[in-house]
């Protein structure tokens, strides 16, 4: 896992130092260029994983209650690709007058897949509970488009939306023993 962390940090110091000697770009452009070099070393490393938690931020549009209005949300994933597929999020979001809590199960193979789960709102205006269900389909690999279904207080609410994810935190299990675990006998 150190060898790694330390083969990041190298290549993204390489990448950096390219860009602003080799190339006369300006410095927007070699910080896009630099998020995006690491990025694809990030999805490479993160290729071979069996474990894997990500992180991002999400916008929605919520057509459907009162208004149509857009939301904002912040989520993190994890995801388990040792045999099928499955993943646990937990994300808060926030729109107009509204906190949303929620968590959903999800799978998916390849670039699309679909979550269900409950979602607890608050309703800051009116001082009100509910607790509802939302499922979503989506499609990404970090950058991804999803389609979200809510029911929440007697309202239901379709949600178009995109978001961007990051790989947090990884396991290889390249030697097959997990770094995040602990083979300490308790008997």
């Amino acid at each position: 896992m150190l060898r790694i962390l330390v083969l990041m940090k190298e290549s993204v110091r390489f990448i950096v130092v390219l860009f602003s000697h080799v190339l006369p770009l300006p410095m927007k452009t070699r910080l896009m260029l630099t998020l995006l070099a690491t990025c694809l070393l990030t999805s490479t490393l993160q290729a071979q994983s069996r474990e894997v938690w990500m992180v991002g931020p999400m916008l929605h549009y919520n057509i459907g209650g009162e208004k149509n209005r857009f939301s904002f949300a912040l989520e993190v994933a994890y995801w388990n690709y040792e045999g099928f597929p499955y993943s646990a999020d937990a994300g808060i979001e926030f729109e107009k007058q509204k906190i949303r809590l929620y968590s959903e199960l999800q799978t998916g193979i390849g670039l699309a897949g679909i979550a269900i789960g409950p979602v607890f709102e608050v309703r800051t205006k009116e001082k009100k509970v509910n607790l509802g269900l939302q499922g979503s389909l989506w499609a990404n690999y970090f950058l991804g488009f999803d389609l979200r279904f809510r029911k929440s207080g007697g309202e239901g609410y379709v949600s178009p939306g995109t978001y961007f994810k990051l790989p947090v935190g990884y396991d290889s299990g390249a030697d097959g023993d997990s770094d995040w675990d602990s083979d300490w006998d308790w008997d």
